[in-house]
């Protein structure tokens, strides 16, 4: 019979001619078996090698050390082994496929893996962001990557890992999972619908409100009736809103706060009615009027003509812009989101019970005394005697002969009920009187021309004839 030549470090095929619970016994052709321990089989060992093993069974292993006496050849699988795994990991190099390995080493530089008894580096460039974040909790943890490098130099060998194609598949999985749980959830909203998000980001002029899947644009013109200088003046991130859908193209969605909000013009026209005072400020001055702010960003009319009964009252000269002034609700209406003003309905009309007219002779009373003339009243309403109208004499100043309170007797010489004007003379009284007394006299002047001696004596001549 012919025996090999052994030596260590060399490998050898043997049979299987002996199995025990912790060693298999190997014909290598030599003057003695060939043993196999459980350690030296595989890593992790296995338990036992009943059942594992079979006799005849062709086994390949490397002499790790042979003895004399006694006369022994010890054999190991396990550097057969890392050659086996080295030449699978380059396989899975070439075939792109991934793997999981555990983690064993966290460095500086990247990721020591552990696959098939195998070291693999993997640089944190090519590891997951999110991973990276906290890298130092993947101690231990069970990673799938890809082998992208496996190559043997001498004794050395590199093999290098990544995750670049798994994290991508997953983001591409994680970006159709949400396009598709987008697009359910944006089947069920529809224009119109009111619905609860979460203030997800805040832009210069609009918010971005995340409901389940969908987000919408809340523009800032959109979030209040009232003007909002800063949209983070009224909302702020992760704030819960309601919102109104008030448009739907595509994918996306317009939103609205105002919308389910009443206007500044709704408010007013619930707290007020036709007849009321309110109280408001001076916002503008047209030709036809003055526009009056009666609320915040509500706006009412107080037209020209409604300033005062007196039509020659140029009330606009007496306010300026900002000035406060009490007026009465005359007309609204609600779906032109307009206001009708008065002053004048706050105000009595001082003509309404004036029944005089031209020609009359009133009792007047003297309200003001000017060098101009006397500032009268004739039954609520004002009127003027110029200075040439209160005497049919010359006189000097007014205030000589009158004064506020006296009552005087004069003529209406102009009564213009729609312009309010109203003209009296005291001088016409007079000369009326005077001239009523003159033709009282001459009336009794002709009488007396027309007596004659006869007349005078006709008692006389009666008693003669007799």
């Amino acid at each position: 019979m012919e025996f090999n030549m052994l030596k260590v470090g060399q490998i050898v095929e043997g049979t299987v001619v002996k199995i025990e619970h912790n060693t298999i016994y190997l014909d290598v052709q030599y003057t003695t078996e060939g043993k196999i321990h459980l350690d030296n089989y595989d890593k992790p060992a296995p338990d036992t090698f009943i059942g594992l093993i079979k006799d005849g069974q062709k086994i390949k292993a490397k002499v790790q050390k042979i003895t004399d006496e006694p006369s022994q050849i010890l054999l190991s699988r396990l550097p057969l082994l890392i050659e086996e795994k080295f030449d699978q990991i380059a396989a899975l190099a070439e075939s792109g496929e991934t793997v999981k390995a555990k983690v064993r080493k966290i460095l500086d530089k990247g990721l020591i893996l552990n696959y098939l008894s195998n070291e693999v580096f993997l640089p944190y460039s090519l590891l997951d962001y999110d991973l990276l974040k906290d890298k130092e909790a993947l101690q231990g943890k069970t990673l799938e990557i890809q082998i992208i490098e496996a190559t043997r130099k001498g004794r050395s060998k590199r093999i290098v890992g990544s995750r670049k194609i798994v994290f991508e598949r997953e983001r591409q999985e994680a970006y159709e999972l949400r396009l598709k749980d987008r697009q359910s959830e944006l089947e069920t909203i529809n224009t119109g619908d009111v619905i609860k998000g979460i203030v997800d980001k805040i832009e210069k002029h609009a918010a971005t409100v995340r409901f389940e899947h969908v987000v919408g644009l809340l523009r800032i013109s959109q979030v209040s009736h009232h003007r909002i200088e800063k949209i983070e003046d009224v909302l702020e991130l992760n704030q819960e809103v309601e919102v109104k859908v008030i448009k739907k193209e595509g994918n996306r969605l317009d939103l609205s706060m105002k919308a389910l909000e009443d206007t500044p013009y709704e408010k007013f026209y619930q707290e007020h009615k036709v007849g009321d005072s309110v109280t408001g400020t001076v916002f503008q001055k047209l030709p036809f009027g003055i526009i009056v702010e009666v609320s915040k960003d509500v706006r009412g009319l107080l037209h020209k003509n409604e300033f005062s009964w007196n039509p020659n009252d140029n009330f606009e000269s007496f306010v300026k812009i900002g000035d406060e002034i009490t007026l009465a609700i005359v007309q609204m209406d609600p779906k032109k989101e307009r206001i009708a003003l008065s002053k004048k309905s706050l105000e009595d009309n001082p003509w309404k019970n004036f029944t005089k007219k031209r020609g009359d002779v009133v009792q007047a009373v003297v309200t003001s005394v000017t060098k101009d003339g006397l500032e009268v009243e004739v039954q609520g309403a004002k009127g003027f005697i110029h200075v040439s109208e209160l005497s049919n004499e010359r006189i000097g100043k007014p205030e000589d002969y009158f004064a506020i309170g006296d009552e005087v007797k004069a003529l209406i010489v102009e009564a213009k009920r729609d312009q309010w004007e109203l003209k009296l003379s005291i001088r016409r009284v007079l000369e009326k009187a005077e001239r009523a007394s003159y033709e009282q006299y001459l009336e009794e002047g002709q009488e007396a021309e027309t007596t004659t001696i006869g007349d005078l004596f006709a008692d006389d001549f009666k008693k003669k004839k007799k």
